[in-house]
């Protein structure tokens, strides 16, 4: 194996034009079902070479963004954006488009049902993962950025603990969802319910306690910057102290639970 790496390079020209047919598509101009200008035409236009437009329509084509037919041009399909997610280039655009609202909301639901799953199956393996993230959240993350990449590891390493692949395929994007600016919300009161509601959510799933790690999943959307942005807070806390407890089991991860939430209150 060769221990020579490529160096990062900056988006390339044909993710750039591409990324501006899709701002432009996004504007409503070209709208769905019709034509862009000839690849000719939006090369001069825009000043790069015909290769570089004919490459960032392929992109597009394969995105089921675009339809180029020799002959009879390039016209806008009819697509959806959340598979533009999963295209680094397009990631932050399609953000943008759908909107954070609606993608936070999504994630909380997707994460509920994977927490379910994963105090179900989690195996001894996957409880040292996650155990391991938490453990490096100690001294307590008092920067966003630290706070937000720890985040990410361990509901990712929730979500693997669910032993379904789709599920963790499905939230790997949303995780990296972030909203300018939002780091002037976040702090070291924030940082420690954050990593309050973690614990909870991890005690539950030692306890092998889908309905009280759901609670807890709950509690902790109702914790942190973009929760507070989006507005979640107070409705999250309610649905979950109206979630079930039950059984000696989850004593101990309900107590935490309650714990997180009522911080919130």
């Amino acid at each position: 194996m060769s221990k020579t790496w490529p160096k990062p390079v900056s988006q390339s020209l044909p993710d750039q034009v591409a990324s501006f047919i899709v701002q432009r598509i996004a504007a409503g101009d070209p709208a769905t079902g019709h034509r862009l200008p000839s690849q000719r035409q939006l090369a001069q236009s825009m000043g790069v070479g015909l290769a570089v437009v004919r490459e960032a329509v392929k992109r597009l084509e394969a995105l089921n963004i675009l339809d180029a037919n020799h002959g009879s041009g390039t016209v806008v399909r009819s697509f959806q954006w959340m598979p533009l997610l999963y295209d680094p280039s397009l990631f932050m655009l399609a953000v943008k488009h759908i909107g954070v609202s609606e993608l936070w909301e999504t994630r909380r639901l997707l994460e509920g049902q994977i927490v379910r799953l994963a105090a179900e199956r989690a195996t001894t393996d996957n409880l040292k993962k996650i155990r391991a993230v938490l453990d490096r959240a100690h001294p307590l993350p008092l920067d966003y950025a630290e706070s937000q990449a720890l985040n990410r590891e361990f509901h990712i390493a929730v979500a693997l603990a669910s032993q379904n692949t789709v599920l963790a395929d499905l939230l790997t994007p949303l995780v990296d969802v972030r909203i300018s600016g939002i780091d002037h919300h976040f702090t070291e009161d924030i940082s420690r319910r954050t990593w309050a509601a973690h614990e909870a959510i991890f005690s539950a799933i030692v306890a092998h306690d889908a309905a009280v790690a759901e609670g807890a999943m709950r509690a902790h959307f109702t914790v942190g910057p973009i929760a507070i942005e989006t507005g979640t807070t107070t409705k999250a806390v309610v649905s979950v102290r109206n979630g079930r407890r039950h059984g000696p089991r989850s004593a101990r991860a309900g107590r935490r639970t309650e714990e997180v939430a009522d911080a919130r209150s």
